[in-house]
């Protein structure tokens, strides 16, 4: 049995779904409904005459609280609370205990079982309204502390620039994917990618447009990689992304899609103008005993092959090593601080 309820009496009160009333007395839920009701805190009220009538509520509807009489024939308060509890998310669903017991012990029960609150009975209006809707505020402040916790949890890795997964982030994917792929067998590799000549771009169109050639390029690499691939921002101008279950020669395709979608598209900018521009790309597979380190610098060293090759290329570790071991610098001429892009 539902009712609907009057819009809200007072205002600031923060509307919430529905509520279940569990009460064997017609006259107790009539009462609890018309205090609600005039306090406008429930879109809906849920009622339920029997402990087995309310369990099925509780199955079936969604809740934002419950309020339910401990004293019932068959399933009674205590045992639709434990059985409340039970269910995914419960524990964040405020459940009542209305009672006319004055047992210490067993209201202390009650309350480490899960319940919110227990309330006197016969209740006073203003004292059923302010524990509820002290709960349904706590409520409401734990669900924005989680929303605000996975924002920052997100900001924690993410470059908040492009939307793009963050150094750091990374990092600990590669870390993590290296281990995956020694366990099992599998191929990794590692994809690096650099806009070519980016400081032209920001010198002759401004800091803003540069932005928006990251942005872009950004969003050429989530359009072009698969979902199961990892992209980041590495610093600057520069983009990394981890591909699992990829051999080199796999790795050399989609670097090649990358930079070709690049060099055939234009980042549009504020004003309409639109720059064309370039990346070059450098691309290694994890070999044995390889750490994330290793596998950066491997990439990293065919990524600085492409740029001195001339740019608006794919290099892979191997062709950029020269038969020297990829996992040492020997094949790099000159540091990164000191690389022309």
């Amino acid at each position: 049995m539902a009712s609907e309820v009057a819009p809200a009496a007072r205002s600031g009160k923060h509307r919430v779904a529905n509520v279940i009333v569990i009460d064997d007395s017609d006259a107790a839920r009539e009462r609890i409904r018309g205090v609600l009701a005039e306090a406008g805190l429930f879109e809906q009220v849920l009622e339920a005459r029997d402990g087995l009538s309310g369990l099925r509520l509780i199955l079936e509807h969604p809740a934002d609280a419950v309020i339910c009489d401990l004293e019932m024939p068959g399933l009674d308060g205590e045992k639709l609370l434990r059985a409340h509890r039970e269910r995914l998310g419960a524990e964040d669903v405020p459940f009542f205990l209305l009672t006319a017991t004055r047992d210490p012990d067993r209201l202390a029960r009650l309350l480490r079982a899960g319940a919110a609150d227990t309330i006197t009975k016969p209740f006073h209006p203003a004292e059923l309204l302010a524990r509820v809707e002290t709960h349904l505020r706590l409520r409401r402040l734990r669900a924005e502390l989680r929303e605000k916790n996975t924002a920052l949890a997100k900001l924690s890795t993410t470059d908040s620039l492009t939307g793009l997964r963050n150094r750091r982030y990374v990092g600990e994917a590669l870390a993590i994917e290296i281990l995956r792929a020694t366990r099992y067998g599998t191929p990794l590799s590692l994809l690096m990618a650099d806009v070519d000549h980016f400081k032209h771009v920001n010198d002759a169109h401004g800091h803003p447009a540069g932005d928006a050639v990251l942005v872009f390029t950004a969003e050429t690499i989530t359009r072009v990689l698969r979902s199961t691939d990892i992209a980041g921002r590495y610093g600057g101008e520069e983009f990394i992304a981890v591909l699992p279950h990829t051999d080199l020669e796999g790795a050399v395709v989609l670097a090649e899609r990358l930079r070709a979608s690049l060099a055939a598209a234009a980042c549009v900018v504020a004003g309409g103008g639109r720059i064309s521009f370039t990346v070059s790309a450098g691309v290694a597979q994890m070999q044995r005993g390889d750490d994330a380190s290793a596998l950066i610098r491997a990439a990293d060293t065919a990524l600085y092959a492409a740029k001195s090759a001339g740019r608006d290329r794919v290099e892979c570790a191997a062709a950029a090593s020269g038969g020297v071991d990829r996992g040492t610098e020997k094949t790099r001429p000159g540091s990164r601080a000191g690389r022309n892009r």
